[in-house]
């Protein structure tokens, strides 16, 4: 059930020393890991930065990406916060009109583009014109090549950033050359960023993939789907919160409130990228337990009109990711990027949404204590029943055992 997340960052300087963003990179989270394409690394880095969190990966800074030939074309969608988000072509991509249509598209979009260990190539002049960062290895290329790259760009509107400075040496001629950004060993090496998440279950990838075949995606289907499953709701309110435009910050607090901001073309460029990374899933208990509270909650928040339901389910739902990730509410409060009140209401147990949480977590260690003891035909036994009737069959459609 649980899964590892990992993400490497590279810090990216100015002339002044202050960091400007940071470079994500895939890291395998073992050493036996199989290989994978560079299609899924970009997958996994940026289905890592909206699990670990884009605030708590990058806190306000821009965050550069790595982005093979299928990011240009679509079929590797990028779901970050595209006015944070810099996007770094490799010099591996064929400049043809799909690739410099693709990148005239990212920029209408938001993002910034940077060319990638840069190299002078037959049409590269067609990306320098929409390019904002063009980066040049100094330890690939000769200091000679190096000055006869930059009289080149100097042609265009574009900042040049030395990357693989090593030494301080290298600093020192870079900035001399005109280099106004500054990324290697020199500067600090790359830091393993490690999370975790609650990995989505075989059935749920292909029900996401039915979702991408639909000529009109049914929200209705689709918050269904989310609903069961605990990490990508996560992903998706981090998503939605992190905000679009301009890199703006809006409170969400329910699935559906994420799915309706984030709009049909972002949420299939995200499922295309779940589908991509491919995870699956584990054990079971803590998924059952997390999907009857959530439930629970939105049945007796209905009952006593103390909250929205689907608020009540989200927040439901987040308490119970101690369970699903083993780690602590309080570490999850401060990580997570999400709308203050739901953290408060889910991990803190405030105000009367959370009091009632509270509640039906008792309840839930209660009837684990003594199963038996409890057929009293309270209101909170008539909404397990209901809960449990209606989480049971996803969980048993899911155990190998029946």
């Amino acid at each position: 059930m649980t899964a590892e997340v990992v993400v490497a960052r590279q810090p990216i300087i100015d002339l002044a020393g202050d960091v400007v963003g940071f470079e994500l990179l895939y890291r395998p989270i073992r050493s036996d890991s199989p290989a994978v394409s560079g299609e899924q690394m970009t997958a996994q880095v940026v289905l890592g930065a909206l699990t670990i969190g884009v605030d708590q990966l990058v806190g306000d800074k821009a965050m550069f990406c790595n982005a093979e030939r299928g990011v240009l074309t679509g079929e590797t969608p990028v779901t970050l916060p595209p006015a944070r988000t810099v996007i770094e072509i490799l010099e591996t991509v064929d400049i043809d009109d799909g690739a410099v249509a693709g990148c005239r598209d990212l920029v209408a979009r938001g993002f910034r583009l940077a060319l990638d260990d840069f190299v002078w190539a037959a049409g590269v002049e067609r990306l320098l014109e929409i390019a904002s960062i063009v980066k040049i290895d100094l330890q690939a290329t000769p200091r000679d090549e190096v000055r006869e790259l930059i009289a080149r760009c100097r042609e265009y509107d574009v900042r040049l950033l030395a990357e693989k400075v090593e030494t301080d040496e290298d600093v020192a001629w870079a900035r001399a050359q005109g280099f106004e950004l500054f990324q290697g060993y020199a500067i600090e090496r790359p830091v393993v960023v490690r999370g975790s998440t609650i990995a989505p279950s075989a059935v749920t990838h292909v029900q996401l993939a039915l979702t991408l075949l639909t000529e009109e995606m049914d929200f209705d289907d689709l918050e269904d789907i989310l609903r069961r499953e605990p990490g990508l709701v996560v992903q998706v309110l981090q998503m939605a919160s992190a905000g679009a435009d301009r890199g703006l910050r809006r409170p969400i607090r329910t699935v559906r409130e994420a799915l309706v901001l984030l709009g049909t073309t972002r949420i299939r460029q995200w499922v295309a990228l779940t589908l991509l990374s491919g995870h699956a899933g584990g054990s079971l208990d803590g998924l059952a337990t997390a999907l009857v509270r959530a439930r629970m909650c939105e049945l007796l928040a209905a009952d006593r009109a103390l909250a929205a339901p689907e608020i009540a389910f989200t927040a439901g739902l987040l308490s119970s990711l101690d369970l699903l990730l083993g780690l602590p509410l309080e570490h999850l409060g401060e990580t997570l990027d999400l709308d203050e009140e739901l953290k408060a209401t889910a991990f803190r147990r405030e105000k009367p949404l959370g009091r009632l949480i509270d509640e039906v977590i008792v309840y839930q260690a209660e009837v684990a204590a003594d199963p038996a003891g409890l057929a009293r035909a309270t209101e909170l036994d008539e909404a397990a029943g209901q809960a449990f009737a209606w989480a049971m069959p996803y969980v048993n459609a899911l155990d190998p055992a029946g």
